[in-house]
């Protein structure tokens, strides 16, 4: 978990984003006020609505659907001049349609001003849900909220044009709630009670096939085909065949003849499809990266089901982006992933917390300055949002090794040995015979898929064994290791590498630093013995060792001989303590060990250790050193990011990683020879 920020800040945070909510809130009523219902009305595109409401009622569902009716009711109802007007298709669905159908028993003005308070009502109810779906404190919740919904510029274009964004936000907040709470059938019912603009929710449906949540892929399937049964009785047959293929259309081509006498051409920039147009390759190019961007979200929904509310307001968010049609006010619809991104940020759930704040910053003020700047900054804004909600949901921690199963049921141990083995066979038996006699309660081979008959070898020496199924790496080797040395009641932990690198005579002096107090974990240091170099060091491991460690040194704030010695004793506390199974699976996972333990106020002991270099001894070559020592860099840039604020979890002590283990037989086979 992330820490939140300190109160001060928060508290001031919340203060100014009620103030600019409170602010935008009455700039734009005033401007609501004062100059569209003073005025002629014949702006909004609430006339297009409008005549299908008046078409519905006057001539039945069979004229909503004509362009060429359309456009001389859209004449009649703005009454402009027929070689100046440019018709603004109406292709909401049927139900819609059937919802605002009494709008056509009004005059123009009051049936706008009847959607307004409508639409305000909607927004009122938009800032409920999103309040009791908070993980903060409902007071500031709503201070998010309000600024998030009154300070947005699409959502007062929703209002100003009549739009129907708003009965979209709403049933989608509640789906977003649903899903939230697990809650996955009705999830599905009310995503597709958002269906009024069906080409703004795309990937909805695939965050369900994604998460494989049937119940709401059955509530969404169910509530559209009631949908469609409605459209049918109060439409009929044709004019909804009509409405899919003219839809169809619109959404390929972006153009439409307009009952043969104008063509509407889309040319708005809000969205990623109309940028791309610009690419060499039009149309195509645009829709070979539109389809690589909903491959790469769709592997991104797919992640890990850990995040419900990061899902959600991802699909959304990139459902806005990839959407083959959007204008202005459909870009209110980013008011649930900016809330769940201001919520989870603020309640410490995100890796990156104020980068996410400064992506809302940025993707909401591009949003808001659209008409001060250009239309392509509403696309970038959508565009950053979706970007950093895919990358947040791809840095989650992968999945943890632990090992469950394997129960020991001998006496307790109070040393076991842990031998992480990667086609030892050659070696083993050597190392074995040289742990001290009685030194050793307990010996464990943990073989990460060797093709050798390194598992053989260890079971005719009647160590406790398991076999990885596939190969996780050094240090993924090294999680089971140490899982099963604590399920087994170990008190020291010692690993001993068997490719015989190291010498096993110095066991009961690594143990005995631990036992007596002096240390939590104790390091096995090849220079406070005989020189590396005499020992047979290569030259290139030595500066890279020296120079690793000295920049260790000085950035962790200790005065070890080295850090890079694979031979370690550990204390069961230590290994309880800090969450190891957020570490790397690779050969990093030891520095990572000890940044963590500086992090967290460990003692770390050396005692003197020789290090032995034949062929057998390491598979680390030069190539594998070079990329180690950049990662070893890597995590101590990490660390001090972590201690500038930018909190990681494998440098947090509280870690749930370790606290629900999955089943040994998920990832390894095991014997226990008595």
């Amino acid at each position: 978990m992330t820490r939140p920020p300190s109160p001060k800040w928060r508290n001031l945070g919340f203060t100014a984003a009620a103030g600019a909510g409170l602010g935008s809130f009455l700039f734009w009523a005033g401007y609501w006020f004062t100059v569209v219902l003073r005025g002629n009305l014949h702006g909004p595109d609430f006339f297009s609505f409008y005549s299908a409401a008046k078409l519905y009622v006057l001539r039945g569902g069979a004229a909503v659907y004509d362009l060429a009716l359309q456009r001389q009711m859209q004449i009649d109802v703005t009454m402009q001049p027929p070689d100046r007007f440019i018709v603004l298709p109406y292709f909401h669905p049927p139900y819609y349609t059937l919802l605002i159908a009494p709008l056509g028993y009004l005059s123009y003005r009051q049936a706008y001003i009847a959607m307004a308070l409508f639409n305000l009502i909607l927004a009122a109810a938009l800032v409920v849900l999103l309040v009791r779906s908070s993980l903060r404190i409902h007071g500031r919740a709503a201070a998010v909220a309000a600024a998030l919904i009154a300070g947005f510029f699409p959502l007062f274009v929703t209002v100003l044009q009549g739009q129907s964004d708003l009965v979209v936000l709403v049933p989608l907040a509640a789906a977003y709630i649903a899903w939230s709470r697990g809650r996955h059938g009705w999830a599905g019912i009310f995503s597709a009670l958002a269906l009024a603009k069906p080409q703004l929710l795309l990937l909805i449906p695939v965050l369900f096939v994604a998460r494989r949540a049937w119940r709401a892929l059955a509530g969404f399937a169910g509530v559209v085909a009631a949908l469609g049964v409605v459209s049918l009785v109060g439409f009929g047959i044709t004019p909804v065949i009509g409405y899919l293929n003219e839809v169809g259309a619109w959404a390929i081509g972006g153009s439409l003849p307009a009952g043969g006498q104008v063509v509407y051409t889309d040319t708005a920039v809000y969205s990623l499809r109309n940028i791309l147009q610009a690419l060499p390759g039009g149309g195509t190019a645009a829709l070979v990266i539109l389809l690589l961007l909903l491959a790469l979200v769709a592997l991104s929904l797919s992640w890990r089901p850990d995040k419900p509310r990061l899902d959600f307001a991802l699909a959304i968010a990139a459902s806005l982006v990839l959407s083959p049609h959007q204008n202005l006010h459909d870009l209110a619809l980013l008011v649930i992933p900016g809330f769940a991104l201001a919520d989870l940020a603020l309640d410490g759930s995100l890796r990156w917390p104020r980068a996410a704040a400064l992506t809302l910053v940025v993707a909401y003020a591009a949003i808001n300055l659209t008409l001060a700047t250009s239309l392509w900054s509403a696309a970038f804004g959508a565009f950053a949002v979706a970007a950093f909600l895919t990358l947040e949901r791809l840095s989650v921690r992968p999945d943890p090794i632990p090992v469950g199963e394997f129960k020991w049921r001998g006496p307790r141990p109070r040393r076991v040995i842990v031998l992480p083995a990667y086609r030892a066979a050659k070696t083993l038996v050597e190392v074995v015979g040289e742990i001290p006699a009685g030194h050793a309660d307990r010996i464990l081979l943990v073989d990460d898929a060797s093709a050798d008959a390194t598992v053989s070898v260890a079971t005719a020496l009647r160590l406790d064994v398991i076999r990885h199924k596939q190969n996780l790496g050094y240090g993924g080797n090294q999680k089971t290791c140490y899982r099963q040395a604590l399920e087994m009641g170990a008190d020291v932990v010692v690993m001993l590498h068997p490719d015989g690198q190291y010498d096993p005579a110095i066991i009961p002096n690594l143990c005995r630093v631990i036992e007596n107090g002096e240390a939590d974990i104790v390091l096995g240091s090849r220079w406070l013995g005989l020189d590396p170099a005499r020992a047979g060091m290569p030259w290139w491991k030595m500066i890279g060792n020296r120079f690793l460690t000295a920049v260790e040194n000085r950035v962790l704030g200790l005065n070890l001989s080295e850090y890079h010695t694979g031979y370690r004793a550990y204390s069961r506390q230590f290994l309880e303590a800090i969450p190891f199974l957020e570490n790397s699976n690779d050969f990093v996972f030891d520095t990572q060990v000890l940044i963590q333990a500086a992090t967290f106020g460990f003692r770390i002991g050396e005692v003197p250790a020789i290090g032995k270099y034949h062929e057998d001894a390491s598979s680390v070559n030069f190539q594998t050193s070079t990329v180690y020592g950049l990662k070893t860099l890597a995590a101590l840039a990490t660390y001090v990011a972590h201690r500038a604020g930018f909190r990681c979890p494998w440098l947090t002590p509280v870690s749930n990683a370790d606290k629900q283990p999955l089943a040994v037989g998920q990832v390894a086979h095991h014997s226990n020879v008595q």
